[in-house]
């Protein structure tokens, strides 16, 4: 699987240094060796931080790689960058271009996953019609699966012995927002809030790291997004009712039976733009 060209390396030992898996040896006389190579997890580290080229990768297409180019941003820059990003719900009527769409995926599928599996796919939904279907399908399994219980103090102490007391302040919020929007008749845009795009993220069930797989790849397309001068905002209430629905809402997207939805990010230029930097609450940050 791993081969080193000897009469390119130059025994710098970089390869060996940076393999998560501890695939290479290296001997006193500095000779690179693959010791362990069923222990591979394909990363490519090897190959990408070799200076001579001098690793070869059966299973990793060199021809497919890019030289890295040299990006340089002022931490002050990315500080205010990243405090700055908010949660947009907020939406013009404007088509996100489709090539805006395809870096937002590729960054996606640039962010690391558990052991190199890379097993996250991704749906992209752009169809009125299908928004507003799966919509309606999360609502339903909300109020059906317990939200509807959460108007009296019976059933929120119930609530409260299985989800705990955050989860619970949250919850009934959302029940007396569904509640009024279902007698207002104004349930529509209330999940996706009217954006031009959804990408949902979806992993394997078997993975216990899927949803954390998920969740770094939409992060990294709401920091791709916010330069792209668009607005994201986190669905959570689409991977939660697919999680309480039993496998309804991904068969309806066409998602294979051995994954999961564990993230969802709604898309589109944002109709207002915010001109402060909001305090957040202050955390407990313990140094050991």
């Amino acid at each position: 699987m791993i081969e080193i060209d000897s009469t390119k390396c130059n025994k710098c030992g970089f390869c060996f240094e940076v393999c998560p898996n501890y695939v290479l040896a290296m001997s006193e006389s500095q000779e690179i060796q693959v010791r362990y190579p069923e222990q591979c997890c394909i990363c490519g580290h090897c190959v990408a931080i070799c200076p001579k080229n001098a690793i070869v990768h059966s299973e990793i297409p060199t021809e497919k790689f890019e030289d890295l180019p040299v990006t340089q941003i002022p931490p002050e820059s990315m500080r205010n960058f990243l405090r700055s990003r908010r949660s947009i719900r907020v939406f013009k009527e404007n088509p996100v271009p489709k090539e805006f769409i395809e870096q937002l995926i590729e960054v996606g599928i640039h962010a690391g996953t558990s052991s190199n599996g890379q097993t996250e796919n991704f749906v992209v939904i752009q169809d009125r019609k299908v928004l507003s279907e799966l919509e309606r399908m999360v609502i339903e399994v909300f109020w059906d699966k317990g939200m509807k219980y959460l108007g009296d103090e019976i059933g929120q102490n119930l609530a409260k012995t299985k989800i705990g007391d955050e989860m619970l302040r949250q919850a009934i919020q959302y029940h007396h927002i569904m509640s009024n929007r279902r007698q207002n008749n104004q349930l529509a845009g209330m999940v996706f809030r009217n954006a031009p795009v959804v990408i949902v993220i979806h992993g394997l069930r078997t993975n216990f790291m899927a949803h954390a797989n998920c969740s770094i790849a939409a992060r990294n397309m709401e920091i791709m997004a916010k330069a792209l001068g668009l607005g994201t905002c986190w669905v959570g209430f689409l991977s939660a009712a697919a999680d309480l629905a039993k496998k309804k809402i991904e068969s309806y997207l066409g998602i294979p039976d051995d994954h999961g939805i564990y993230g969802a990010i709604m898309i589109g230029y944002p109709k207002f733009e915010y001109r402060k930097i909001i305090p957040r609450k202050e955390r407990e940050v313990r140094w050991i």
